[in-house]
């Protein structure tokens, strides 16, 4: 397999087999799509001089592994304030198979900060052991995907954070930024935060009776990422009716970077389902 996810040509970005789900052999991770989807919001700032503070990823229907046309359009572009629609489109009919929004604000480097800035120095990943993401029985019945390239360091016990990490390139012969590494890996908000807390004994297996599916991401950044590990502490879980809400602080190297949030709805027996 390649060592990256797409293949651009234009606007348009064409999966590898890494873009994969482990639910169906026809549908895209949203880690990859969370990415794209970033690295448009990226530019965007690059071009402004704002900085990306929201990335909301609605995942309304499944991504089919075929080509994808990206674009953006400004709904507001200020001098300090920018709000964008993003969308995937297929690029043979033009139907809008799924849709992001973000906004942009613009930092004042002069200015010290006013309220807590939470960790200042956790945990190194490379002083931590390495968990298997999912056990090999498992992975060797799923098919290929970006599921397979993730690695996972945590402590056993004490700790609450796990960290998290991808290798591959988003997009081949570019290089990967922090923040399409970290809106990848954000896809895991609830896959991975109710995983830490089976773990730490601080949730019964027993409430995994029923599946539950995530419809959105929402990346909340108060700075942007450094690096290309980044961690999760488990915020909050829960559900009612059916329809729930995932939420992980997100740190990297130098300590808290944000928030990811998810919404939740119960899918028994299609986990992979939209």
């Amino acid at each position: 397999m390649a060592d990256w996810i797409y293949e651009r040509d234009g606007d348009v970005y064409a999966p590898s087999e890494w873009a994969g789900s482990p639910w169906s052999a026809e549908m895209q991770h949203g880690g990859p799509v969370n990415a794209l989807f970033a690295r448009s919001v990226e530019q965007a700032g690059q071009e402004s001089g704002l900085q990306v503070a929201r990335l909301t990823v609605d995942l309304f229907r499944p991504v089919p592994v075929r080509p994808l046309r990206l674009g953006h359009r400004a709904i507001r572009q200020g001098r300090r304030l920018a709000a964008l629609d993003l969308e995937l489109r297929d690029p043979d009919s033009d139907e809008v198979l799924t849709r992001a929004s973000a906004v942009l604000l613009k930092p004042t480097a002069e200015l010290s900060p006013s309220w807590g800035q939470g960790d200042s120095s956790p945990s190194r990943h490379d002083d931590l052991p390495k968990v298997e993401f999912m056990p090999r029985a498992y992975r060797n019945t799923t098919p290929p995907g970006f599921h397979w390239s993730l690695e996972l360091r945590a402590a056993a016990e004490g700790d609450e954070l796990t960290w998290i990490h991808t290798p591959l390139d988003l997009v081949r012969g570019e290089p990967t930024t922090p923040l399409q590494r970290m809106a990848a890996v954000a896809d895991l908000t609830f896959g991975l935060s109710g995983r830490m807390l089976f773990a730490r004994r601080r949730a019964s297996p027993e409430v995994a009776r029923v599946a539950f599916i995530n419809t959105d991401t929402t990346i909340y950044l108060e700075r942007p990422p450094v690096g290309d590990w980044f961690a999760f502490r488990p915020g909050l879980l829960t559900d009612r009716d059916g329809v729930g809400l995932a939420d992980v602080e997100l740190l990297d190297e130098h300590g808290r970077l944000g928030r990811s949030l998810q919404a939740l709805l119960a899918n028994p027996g299609n986990p992979g389902g939209g």
